[in-house]
């Protein structure tokens, strides 16, 4: 069956997910970061045009793994030498590092964390196949926010994952948190019935709607879905407009242009212009930002310098 590792974790919740052929511009910056970290481990040179933000990112990522190796055990990065034939599965999973010696691998991994514990589970059941042996461990580095998250698997545990989500393909469709990453999320028959009723809501049903907690939270999910599909709608509209095609009631505006002076600028003239002035141009700093500055220079931030402002809770999904 051709199944790749990394859609294991959206089948396990809907067995009609297919993951779309577009690829994303946070998928693409996970892309060129995976690349980055797996030269990086083995000829210790970075790009240079790198930005301070992925710099950080990477860097992180290759002091957990020297951490995990205890800077002893040898580390492959090799994309060639990181191919995982899973017993069962039909594709071909790839490591971004794989520590046989110490019986683990490690995914970096971009953006916000998400449980992968079924692509991990399926990738460890493969090296254990390879190697022999019937435990392993998998590291997942979510660089972004600089936390590892360890799974231990047993070969029984790693099959039965493995087993149960490939035999959940097929099953009728559930809404879930990957509903937007599936190329099905415009024609699924769950989606299509939430955002219908959604729009359905006539005035004196939503009174008595938000009068009771459960229809309440159940109508909140259902615009979420609704969200999704005005987005698309939009996307489509645009591409219209932009080929010259009338959409009644919507038109495109001049772009906003906005104009600043980089930092660079900012620091080359720096000794002609006031830094006081240039200081308070610019603005705060985020308390993250200004303890880096301060230790750069030695020091520790001043007490009291931190000032803490409160934002209303933000409601999440539960």
């Amino acid at each position: 069956m051709n199944i790749r590792p990394s859609s294991l974790p959206k089948l396990a919740l809907c067995g009609q997910y297919e993951g779309t052929k577009t690829t994303s511009e946070a998928a693409s910056r996970g892309t060129k970061l995976d690349g980055i970290f797996r030269d990086a481990w083995q000829t210790g040179e970075f790009p240079r045009d790198l930005d301070e933000i992925d710099r950080k990112a990477v860097y992180w990522a290759l002091n957990q793994m020297i951490l995990l190796s205890g800077n002893r055990a040898r580390v492959e990065t090799d994309d060639k030498n990181c191919k995982i034939k899973i017993p069962g599965m039909e594709h071909v999973g790839t490591a971004d590092a794989i520590c046989a010696g110490q019986r683990w691998h490690a995914d970096l991994k971009t953006g916000q964390i998400y449980n992968y514990r079924a692509q991990m589970a399926a990738y460890a059941l493969g090296l254990m196949e390879a190697h022999n042996c019937s435990e392993w461990t998998a590291h997942l580095l979510f660089c972004d926010q600089q936390e590892v998250r360890t799974h231990k698997f047993s070969r029984s545990d790693a099959a039965f994952i493995v087993a149960e989500i490939i035999g959940n393909v097929g099953s009728e469709p559930v809404i879930n948190d990957y509903c937007g990453w599936c190329s099905k999320s415009m024609v699924c028959p769950p989606r299509l019935a939430a955002q219908e009723t959604a729009l359905a809501t006539s005035g004196d049903s939503f009174l008595q709607l938000i009068e009771d907690p459960a229809r309440l939270g159940d109508f909140l999910n259902r615009c979420k879905i609704l969200a999704d599909f005005e987005e698309a709608a939009k996307a489509k509209a645009r591409g219209l407009l932009e080929s010259g095609i009338d959409v009644p009631g919507w038109r495109l505006q001049k772009p906003r242009i906005s104009e600043f002076v980089s930092a660079d600028v900012l620091a080359a003239y720096a000794s002609e212009l006031d830094p006081i002035e240039i200081i308070r141009a610019q603005g705060s700093l985020s308390a993250k930002k200004a303890k880096e500055l301060w230790a750069k220079a030695g020091l520790s931030l001043p007490a009291g310098a931190i000032t803490s402002k409160q934002s209303q809770s933000p409601m999440v999904q539960a």
